[in-house]
């Protein structure tokens, strides 16, 4: 299971209008700010919405996602990629168990949460906004 970061283009009105001034700069710019902290950021906002599971209305005695590191990423030009740990839901170690909530499969999972969507949705006005500043510092610097 996975969600993916990219830019939508209706998001990008301000950023363009920055980029043309120091394309060549930028791109870096952006790339580490998304790498370093949009990751961290998606991935803190998806982990407040991971459910903990229950067995009779009380917390199971096992590792949680929600309090581990759940989460790898892959890096990729102006984007990032974040899936979970693991992939077989019986291999330990791994949180692929995630993707049963999450689209609402099997038969204690009868509702989508979509918790990895929602946390995506929540986290990128973060992202835009620690970008448009750490790009006006650069122009700043630049300019």
């Amino acid at each position: 299971m996975s969600v993916r970061f990219e830019f939508d283009y209706a998001q990008l009105s301000e950023l363009e209008q920055k980029m043309a001034r120091l394309p060549d700069r930028l791109e870096a710019v952006i790339n580490d700010t998304l790498h370093v902290q949009g990751i961290k950021i998606a991935t803190e906002e998806i982990t407040k919405l991971i459910p903990v599971s229950r067995q009779n209305g009380r917390v199971r005695n096992k590792n949680h996602a929600k309090m581990s590191s759940w989460s790898k990423s892959q890096k990729h030009n102006l984007g990032f990629t974040i899936t979970t740990k693991g992939g077989a839901a019986k291999k330990n170690g791994s949180f692929g168990y995630l993707v049963f909530p999450n689209e609402g499969r099997g038969p204690h999972n009868l509702v989508e949460q979509r918790f990895m969507e929602r946390g995506l949705e929540k986290a990128v006005p973060k992202i835009l906004e620690v970008l448009n500043e750490n790009i006006d510092r650069v122009l700043e610097e630049e300019l």
